[in-house]
């Protein structure tokens, strides 16, 4: 199987602890994008399928299966009868009737015989043709499955980065709420609260903890997910790389260029229209006569018990030539050249519209791309904002000039704010590998 180069642009480092300072415990084994990639690209079960309509297309391509070499065949036979026979002879010297029962008859006859096709309107040579146009668009749209199976594993794996985000600020928020809670509890005991600022925390904690419940349900769930796109065992479980970090050199007459010049769908429009062409012209090579030779060395040998002939044997070679043109077929070979020029004419149609949509899939995708990465600038600004909001609240609360209604309300805006910036962030880079593999970036031979 043709071997590819894997040109895929990953992330180098972003320091996920800033949020709420959450820390990571390290384990044995860490998933990175790029080893995600490796092993959905040998594991995958789509693009096992597509390698093998690859080879089924390789094996294809070959001028054997295109007619432009002779067939050679062998063939030979024997054959045995008994009959009762009664024959009667007119001739000179003799004449009557002879009677013979049970005569036997045996013959054999074997050859080698090697036909060819001399010419054809060269309608072998442009099969031959069309068998190579149509491995190269098979390695084509393999590529294809390549560029999609990276963009299921692109999207799996930032799914789980963001339930793993999402189960990181939820074990945070606990941690918070448990502190304000075994604060609450102490006041109590020291007569400095009630039991409604007990009952607040401790109703706070068990919403935390149903958000870790349903945050860890979402990890799982995604890392199944992902499990299937790279085609390892299901229940296999691992710890996910979060680290993201944004290319600066992609711009929108780039990007317009290279998906013009690179797009994989817009390379296999153009060669399923020359194929198209193709089979113009093999249908157009049939209303040209045809040129066919043979050649034979055989043996055959016949031996009668009744009859004028008792033995006959025969060995030796044959050869002949012979041409075949078709005058008229109720006008079937008009018919079939108009509805090829209409296939043709459609095809050159679907590659214009194909040209027309990819221009505009393009614009849209840079678009998309250059608003999210705004978007992450935007929300890490207000992370900030939302952080220092809730070190303020936090100080205060801890002084008592805030009520815990206040300070559950700033945890809960940072909260969301963290899980907004975080969404973004992987929104964008999902996007970034959306212009690649529009460019014809993501994998290149």
């Amino acid at each position: 199987m043709k071997k590819f180069k894997y040109i895929l642009v990953l992330g180098m480092g972003m320091v996920t602890g800033i949020v709420l300072g959450q820390n990571t415990a390290p384990t044995a084994e860490v998933m990175t994008l790029q080893k995600a990639i490796e092993t959905a690209l040998v594991n995958n079960y789509d693009l096992k399928i597509a390698g093998n309509t690859l080879e089924q297309a390789r094996n294809n391509n070959s001028v054997g299966n295109a007619g432009l070499l002779p067939s050679i065949s062998l063939n030979g036979g024997a054959e045995y009868a008994s009959n009762d026979t009664e024959m009667e002879f007119n001739g000179a010297g003799s004449s009557g009737v002879v009677t013979v029962d049970g005569a036997e008859s045996v013959s054999y006859n074997a050859a080698a015989r090697i036909d060819y096709t001399l010419f054809d309107g060269f309608g072998n040579v442009y099969t031959y043709k069309k068998l190579k146009q149509t491995n190269k668009m098979q390695e084509t749209l393999y590529r294809q499955q390549m560029e999609l199976s990276v963009m299921q594993v692109v999207n799996n794996y930032y799914e789980v980065c963001r339930a793993q985000q999402n189960l990181n600020l939820a074990n945070e928020s606990m941690r918070i709420s448990r502190e304000r809670y075994s604060r609450a509890k102490d006041q109590k005991a020291y007569g400095q609260a009630n039991q409604l600022d007990l009952l607040n925390a401790e109703v706070d904690m068990n919403s935390d903890s149903m958000f870790i419940l349903q945050s860890e349900q979402s990890l799982l769930m995604s890392v199944k997910n992902l499990n299937v796109v790279m085609g390892i065992p299901v229940q296999e479980v691992y710890q996910i790389d979060e680290s993201i970090t944004f290319r600066n050199d992609l711009t929108a007459d780039k990007v317009l260029a290279g998906v013009m010049m690179n797009n994989s769908g817009l390379l296999s429009q153009q060669q399923q229209e020359v194929i198209t062409h193709t089979n113009l012209k093999i249908t157009q090579a049939a209303k040209y006569p045809s040129l066919s030779a043979y050649g034979q060395y055989g043996y055959s040998r016949q031996d009668n018990d009744a009859g004028q002939l008792l033995y006959n044997q025969n060995l030796g070679t044959s050869a002949g030539v012979s041409m075949k043109f078709n005058v008229f077929n109720g006008r079937q070979q008009h018919t079939r050249e108009q509805n090829a020029k209409l296939d043709l004419a459609s095809q050159q149609e679907r590659s214009r519209q194909f040209h027309a949509e990819l221009e505009r899939d393009a614009a849209n995708a840079y678009t998309d791309y250059a608003y999210k990465r705004r978007m992450v600038d935007l929300q890490q600004a207000s992370l900030k904002q939302a952080k220092l909001n809730f070190d303020q609240t936090k100080e205060m609360f801890q002084l008592g000039r805030v009520t815990s209604i206040e300070f559950r309300t700033a945890q809960q805006n940072l909260l969301n704010v963290a899980n907004n910036y975080n969404d973004a962030r992987f929104q964008a880079k999902t996007a970034e590998y959306n212009l690649l593999k529009l460019t014809g970036e993501l994998i290149k031979e």
